[in-house]
């Protein structure tokens, strides 16, 4: 009974205590009632600081941080709010539920673009009930994973607290088929000439994505930038990716630039400021969010 009645409160509390963190002017108590509450499993209904009206439950890690704070990633997502403006085109592979795209979608507006590219069925079902609940027609969704070739691959789900570890990376366990393309057939003709920002966050499969793409960046705008989760560790066959992937965007004129990506609580307070910081080599010793842009910062 006493174990029921602490639940109850602590379920009744947790909208409070996000209340607190997320619209408080001060910032006393943030720090230790996110570390009280955020471990609570809460289904939610909620905007993010972009607008976007999402749901989910804070047992995922992203959902966790969508609601307690509105946002994920604060330094990307100020990034890319600074950067796309009316009727570009905005690529989000790997969209998970679909904060990047709905970020974007205001953004670009009705006259641009937005592809939310998500393999897993189960996370694509979430991305497209997002879609809808904000009424976006400007979003088009492709289950599919983007790959070097077309084909098919096996996908392996993340587990109930991290949905967006779900990886074609095989580490065994269960999987399921998906269907696999590059972006080249992804991708349309307008959407091509349109693209300004390319996000990619696949979890350690960026290189067949960057191989599947590497054709078309030739034809993209001159101010095209690239956003990309990459990971140092060696795959399967002894390849370290990110050689290859920073050998590729260099040859087509990108340089590399390393965002600030802590996922600490005061990071997310601050709603995101910092800029990306170029990379003088590109030595990786942990998986890192890097920018490649044809800019100079």
């Amino acid at each position: 009974m006493a174990r029921k009645l602490r639940t109850a409160i602590g379920d009744a509390l947790t909208p409070v205590a996000r209340a607190w963190i997320r619209y408080a002017p001060l910032s006393i108590g943030k720090p230790w009632l996110w570390q009280t509450f955020h471990w609570r499993p809460h289904a939610f209904e909620c905007r993010t600081r972009f607008g976007g009206l999402m749901t989910g439950n804070t047992e995922d890690l992203i959902q966790r941080h969508l609601y307690f704070f509105g946002n994920w990633e604060p330094n990307i997502s100020a990034w890319i709010a600074s950067r796309l403006q009316p009727g570009d085109c905005f690529v989000d592979i790997g969209a998970n539920i679909g904060h990047y795209s709905l970020l974007a979608s205001n953004l670009v507006g009705d006259e641009g673009r937005v592809v939310a590219i998500e393999a897993a069925q189960w996370i694509h079902a979430l991305l497209d009930k997002h879609v809808s609940l904000n009424r976006r027609r400007n979003i088009r969704t492709v289950q599919v994973a983007a790959a070097a070739q077309s084909g098919t691959l096996r996908l392996y789900p993340g587990k109930a607290g991290n949905i967006g570890k779900t990886t074609t990376v095989g580490h065994g366990g269960d999987s399921v088929e998906v269907k696999a393309l590059p972006l080249s057939e992804i991708l349309h003709e307008d959407e091509l000439a349109r693209m300004r920002i390319i996000k990619i966050d696949v979890e350690g499969a960026e290189l067949q994505v960057v191989r599947g793409m590497a054709q078309l960046l030739e034809r993209t705008r001159n101010d095209l930038e690239i956003v990309m989760e990459v990971t140092p560790e060696p795959d399967a066959a002894g390849v370290t990716a990110h050689e290859e992937i920073f050998d590729t965007m260099r040859r087509h004129g990108f340089a590399p630039y390393l965002f600030d990506n802590d996922y600490g609580v005061d990071t997310y307070l601050r709603n995101g400021n910092a800029a990306p910081v170029r990379l003088t080599d590109d030595r990786l010793t942990r998986q890192a969010d890097v920018l490649f842009s044809r800019a100079h910062y």
